[in-house]
């Protein structure tokens, strides 16, 4: 790490090295969520390889809900946390650490939360934090914060069941703690985030993946992997039509224009539903899926594919408004195409039009139409000036 001058919140004190906490979730039993577990594992020691390879960085404490990954994080140089115990909630968890190690500046990770991260970026990050004057953060996303920074971590004290998971901490600091939220620029590095099947087989191909999801990749199912192929062919074609529904961002579309001379149909909905608290209390709401719904899915998939040669859709925007919330079984098993093991009527009628639709219908979370995406349109070659789309 660069040598830097002295933090204004800790006067002339030259900041030490920078404690570091990674989140795992739990594995579940069924061959999606399975799949699933793997990746985000190998993301997980991607970044725990990258993290121990820099100065100033440290300890990287692992937090890890099953056995097999903390043994696996420890054996890379992690240290093993056994949290505050109780029943797992993300907020008390981050509240706990910030307590435990007496650390007023830490820096947090869910597990996958950054599969393109590169030293430069977490530096950058790291030197916004302590030349910020007063408390801080830095986050990855200021309306879904998937990784973050911190300055003045005895707040999280008084902020603990605020936050039910990490999406919101960004909105939380802003507007609950007075913090100056520093939020980085958009890119693959910043947004890209494993919560879904979309999530890894987007980030194929891209050169800051790191060893052990690239080699994770070679071994995807070959039709998910083809889907992924044949929408990166049609962004590829001059003049094909791309459609992205879902909680996506007018900076993408900008990102699109510039190395792909394509129509992009967006119907963007429910920007931010999770961290300002719309999904938990009930309140999304979505005219894509309320057409879904009235026209049946084999319908709207054919009427879909009539207007567009690709599809890229965060449907839980959806499932967040149909309520009866999918297990993640569910929701993994249909991003992948396993339509014979989703339970969920919907949600498996739905896959079943998808695969059978006559253009590539990728689905996910908020990464397929935003962080991850990032990652696709970030391997195309950025088009000669003056050519864009409209």
């Amino acid at each position: 790490m660069r040598a830097r001058q002295g933090s204004p919140c800790q006067g002339s004190v030259v900041p030490g090295p920078i404690p570091i906490l990674i989140l795992t979730p739990p594995t579940g039993p069924e061959p999606a969520e399975l799949w699933m577990a793997a990746g985000r594992l190998a993301a997980a020691r991607d970044l725990v390889r990258l993290l121990t390879s820099m100065d100033g960085i440290g300890p990287i404490y692992v937090l890890a809900a099953e056995a097999a990954d903390r043994e696996s994080l420890v054996s890379l140089g992690g240290v093993a946390w056994q949290g505050p115990g109780g029943p797992f909630h993300f907020g008390r968890a981050l509240a706990g650490f910030a307590a435990w190690s007496h650390a007023e500046r830490f820096a947090y990770f869910g597990g996958a939360s950054a599969p393109l991260l590169k030293p430069d970026l977490l530096l950058e990050a790291i030197d916004r934090l302590d030349i910020s004057q007063g408390p801080a953060a830095v986050v990855n996303n200021y309306y879904s914060t998937d990784w973050a920074l911190f300055n003045h971590a005895r707040a999280l004290l008084d902020l603990a069941d605020k936050l039910p998971t990490d999406n919101p901490i960004g909105w939380v600091l802003g507007h609950d703690s007075g913090h100056r939220v520093h939020a980085l620029a958009p890119s693959a590095a910043t947004r890209a985030d494993v919560d879904t099947p979309a999530d890894l087989l987007l980030l194929a191909r891209h050169p800051q993946l790191g060893p052990e999801v690239e080699a994770f990749l070679t071994q995807a199912p070959a039709d998910c992997r083809g889907r992924v192929e044949a929408i990166r062919a049609v962004m590829k074609k001059p003049a094909s039509n791309l459609t992205i529904i879902g909680r996506s961002s007018s900076h993408l579309w900008q990102s699109i224009e510039r190395r792909a001379e394509i129509w992009v149909r967006l119907l963007i909905e429910e920007r931010g539903m999770v961290a300002s608290g719309r999904m938990e209390r009930g309140e999304v709401r979505t005219l894509v899926g309320e057409i879904l719904d009235a026209w049946g899915p084999r319908a709207f998939i054919e009427r879909l594919a009539e207007m567009t040669d690709a599809v890229l859709w965060d449907t839980r925007v959806w499932m967040a408004a149909r309520g009866g919330w999918p297990s993640s079984s569910d929701r993994f098993a249909a991003d992948l195409g396993w339509a014979d093991q989703v339970q969920d009527p919907g949600l498996h009628d739905l896959t079943q039009a998808i695969n059978a639709a006559p253009i590539p219908v990728l689905t996910g979370g908020h990464g397929v139409v935003s962080g991850s995406l990032y990652a696709l349109v970030e391997t195309l070659e950025e088009t000669a000036p003056g050519q864009t789309s409209a």
